[in-house]
């Protein structure tokens, strides 16, 4: 640019810069949204004392923006109508930005929960909430609200080695952020860390993070949360440029560009002649966010769900159920004596794990082909010494596979348990999984109408005595194409019971902290708050109905062209009175209207965000055998812009245009 300002005149430049300058200044203008959450169906009337403090709270918080920048707590009312609220920002942005801020925040919240009893809004930078019961020093650590980067910080095709270093820096300094900021050594939860890590082409790059906690949380309850959150980071946003995860009361972040406000320390960088000094707000605006828009923007993994974030509901399912057969013991596993095998018998059966048995090979190990002395041929899974899959998890799979016997689930035969080998010996079914079929376009048209139809109600008679008829009840938590195997009639055998939990007969949800998975086939109440049901299981069977309807896999992100979520296809033609157009061409006219009707129309029964509206395996198995049970209309899944619902992410004019909210199932929390 030299030459160029010095063979003009100075004011062309400086118009040239002015035209720039303003043309980020407009693209990075506003905070982003990103959630709002209104859980419960309870209303209160406009006109209540209720919602009167809950105005009176609101204006409040407005009022107090300019004089608290980063947390205010306060309430309204007393009695049965008291109503507390908050509002948090971000430490690094500047007074004036985090007044805009929670001026939108609150905008929202009228918009998206206005006669809700609770609600708290996101915005990437701040978040306001109220409820009807105290939440001042109490810790909550959902829902969990994760969003990413669509582009990689190392390329996929990239050597391990650096792959390898990205992870490295990435974890070593979420740590020591983390550490630092649960301290609160400067008198504020917050803190931001660097490392540099060997980027594409050998090159060096700069990793950027920043942590932080609501103030009103203790050092303990601080560090638990954040924890937590990059226990999940580090699953959820695989070797992305950048991710963020939120939650009430910590926030976790990192980009491979520098994203701090103008309240931090500047980072270094050209900075605009004299008379284009930006003043305090807009320079914090245009620093904060001036990174994301010269990369991938950032894509929202998943817009919510509806969830009682309710502490006293939280607490309401511990994990722990006791009654006739609901404890498994460590033990346990030597009830099952008969099932032992010897690992003598099963190298000699696999020729000693040798390369041309090997089926296949996932996350928790490899696959083998044996076959036993006189005896059956067999499937071997042989979990790594590195797998993920522990003891409790590798008894709680044997235990659990041993004690069920349904003929769509696979049969467990044996296990071998002998130093650092961990082995699991099942039925061998020829045809192998039904993903070999839906991802191969030459398989995927050998399987007729009426061969996918026999899977799909295999697969929900398996669920049902899952989830009802087995004197146990469980849920799988990882149904998906490739744990659904064939035998040599095509009929299906639910399999792989590692993160399967055993529930009490009258118990019907859970929650954990730990996210397992796949990405496209976990429901999104499970994925954001890791809240579960027997209604999840559902989710991931509506998933699959879809894909078989179709011969298309729920893998892309809802974007322009031909891209379009397999969800939103399905939703947007039912709507249009069309759903027919969803089938596999490979049909041509070789199906029965009625019947692929009943299956699109109990996929999306399935996929309904609302996990309550969700059909019971009952209903399911009645309908797919021509049973007299109506059928409810559907409402719209997660992550539809325009849904009717308008506590949906995208059911707002808040919502953002680069947002994607359909998950993606490439990617896998925890792969097998």
């Amino acid at each position: 640019m030299a030459w160029f300002i010095t063979s003009w005149s100075p004011s062309l430049p400086v118009f040239i810069y002015l035209i720039i300058y303003l043309a980020n200044y407009v693209a990075v203008a506003q905070p982003d949204y990103v959630y709002s959450l209104c859980p419960g169906m309870e209303t209160v009337a406009p006109s209540s004392q209720y919602q009167t403090n809950v105005d009176t709270l609101i204006s409040f918080l407005s009022s107090n923006t300019t004089i608290t920048r980063i947390f205010h707590y306060t309430t309204a009312g007393n009695g049965a109508n008291q109503v507390y609220g908050a509002f948090f920002c971000r430490i690094d942005q500047t007074i004036v930005f985090c007044e805009e801020c929670i001026s939108l925040a609150i905008d929202s919240l009228n918009a998206h929960c206005r006669g809700r009893r609770e609600s708290i809004v996101w915005y990437d930078q701040c978040l306001v909430r109220y409820s009807n019961e105290s939440f001042y020093g109490i810790m909550d650590d959902a829902p969990m609200i994760p969003m990413w980067n669509t582009q990689n910080a190392v390329d996929i095709q990239n050597v391990t080695s650096n792959q390898t270093s990205f992870l490295q820096a990435l974890q070593g300094v979420l740590n020591v952020v983390s550490s630092e900021a649960a301290r609160g050594a400067s008198g504020q939860k917050f803190a931001t860390g660097e490392d540099t890590f060997v980027g594409n082409l050998t090159s060096i790059n700069m990793i950027y993070t920043l942590a932080e906690c609501s103030p009103d949380i203790s050092v303990s309850d601080c560090n638990a949360c954040l924890q937590m959150t990059i226990g999940n980071m580090t699953e959820l946003c695989n070797m992305k440029a950048g991710c963020t995860v939120m939650c009430p009361n910590c926030n976790i972040k990192y980009d491979i560009n520098a994203f701090y406000g103008d309240a931090l320390t500047p980072t270094s960088g050209p900075s605009a002649p004299p008379f284009l000094q930006d003043p305090p707000a807009e320079s914090g605006r245009r620093n904060a966010f001036i990174a994301g828009i010269s990369t991938v923007s950032l894509v929202i993994l998943l817009g919510a769900c509806i969830y009682l974030w309710k502490r006293k509901c939280k607490k309401a399912f511990t994990g722990k159920y006791f009654g006739p057969a609901l404890v498994i013991e460590a033990d346990e596993i030597e009830t099952v004596e008969s099932l032992k095998f010897g690992l003598t018998t099963l190298r000699k059966a696999t020729n000693d794990f040798s390369a041309d048995k090997k089926l296949g090979e996932g996350g928790f190990g490899e696959v083998y082909k044996g076959k036993l002395e006189n005896g059956p041929d067999i499937a071997i899974k042989r979990l790594s010494i590195n797998s993920k899959q522990g003891i409790g998890e590798f008894k709680t799979e044997v235990v659990l596979v041993a004690k069920l016997q349904h003929r769509n689930l696979v049969k467990l035969l044996g296990f071998c348990l002998s130093r650092k080998e961990k082995i699991l010996v099942y039925e061998f079914l020829p045809n192998s999984s039904l993903d070999r079929f839906l991802l191969d376009p030459t398989k995927r048209a050998s399987l007729n109408w009426r061969t996918r139809l026999k899977i799909i109600g295999g697969i929900a008679r398996g669920l049902l005595y899952l989830h009802e008829d087995s004197r146990l009840k469980i849920v799988h938590r990882d149904l998906k194409p490739s744990n659904i195997l064939l035998d040599e009639a095509m009929n299906p055998k639910i399999a792989d019971f590692g993160m399967a939990k055993l529930f009490g007969l009258d118990q019907t949800q859970d929650n954990t902290d730990r996210i397992v998975g796949t990405f496209g086939y976990m429901a999104p109440e499970y994925i954001v708050a890791g809240h579960f049901s027997v209604k999840s299981d559902v989710y991931s069977f509506g998933i699959i109905v879809l894909e078989l309807v179709s011969g298309l896999r729920n893998k892309y992100f809802r974007q322009q062209g031909d891209h379009e979520s397999l969800l939103y296809q399905a939703w947007t033609l039912w709507n249009e009175g069309i759903p027919l157009k969803l089938t596999d061409p490979t049909f041509g006219d070789d199906f029965s209207v009625e019947e692929m009707t009943k299956c699109i129309h109990i996929g999306l029964l399935c996929i309904q965000e609302d996990a309550a509206k969700r059909p019971r395996m009952t209903s399911i198995v009645g309908a797919l055998n021509g049973e007299s049970i109506s059928l409810p209309l559907p409402t719209p899944p997660l992550c539809l812009t325009g849904g009717a619902d308008d506590n949906s992410i995208n059911g707002g004019s808040d919502q953002p245009k680069n947002a994607s909210g359909v998950l993606e199932n490439i990617t896998e929390l925890y792969p097998r």
